[in-house]
């Protein structure tokens, strides 16, 4: 506007640069009038796509609050004693199944790890030892020495199955010490009715 300004200013004719002036005026206030409209416009579509923003968002919160809330109504809230004997119990499966299959490698894996948690659990334990806990140690030193037992069988083994069935031997001996007179006691007095989920490895 300012350039076009300077141009006509040029013209020597007083009333015609008067005219010209004020049609420049004219367009001038007209240009900045819709230069106001658009930057209102502007304004307005930006508010309104800030408003559309900000609904998005309050909806993205909503819906994470919803999913929030039904969460808490299907969640269960489980005390350390009764996460430490889930935990005992998922190890307790997964070795029962491994002894059926005779997979020593899955075994000392299981054990590893069941060993580990009763480690973490040592307050837990120290309350009491879980009878099916008990009945695993019990059935873990009875069978590994029937497995090593049959040489045959033995030497048919992998390289991997075979030294996880020697460590297996090792890993008993040691990790059962502290809980030989619950398991004594238990030998005394076996349940039969008791924990018999029939797994019993040589069904």
């Amino acid at each position: 506007i300012e350039d076009h300004y300077y141009v006509t200013g040029r013209r020597n004719n007083n009333s015609s640069n008067d005219k010209t002036k004020d049609d420049k005026m004219s367009r001038f206030w007209a240009g900045a009038n819709s230069s106001d409209s658009d930057s209102s416009s502007g304004s307005d579509s930006a508010y309104s796509s800030d408003e559309d923003k900000n609904a998005g968002g309050a909806n993205r919160w909503v819906d994470f609050s919803d999913s929030d809330s039904d969460d808490d109504e299907v969640r269960v809230v489980k005390s350390g004693k009764e996460r430490a004997l889930d935990i005992f119990g998922n190890h307790i499966t997964n070795i029962r199944a491994a002894m059926k299959s005779r997979d020593y490698y899955q075994i000392q894996t299981e054990f590893d790890e069941l060993a580990k948690a009763m480690i973490k659990a040592k307050k837990v334990l120290a309350e009491g030892v879980p009878r099916s806990l008990v009945k695993i140690l019990v059935d873990l030193e009875d069978y590994i020495p029937e497995r090593l037992a049959d040489r045959a069988a033995f030497r048919k083994l992998s390289a991997r199955q075979g030294r996880a069935l020697n460590r297996m031997k090792l890993t008993l001996k040691k990790h059962n010490k502290p809980y030989q007179v619950v398991m004594d006691h238990y030998r005394k007095n076996p349940d039969n009715d008791d924990d018999n989920d029939g797994n019993d490895p040589d069904g």
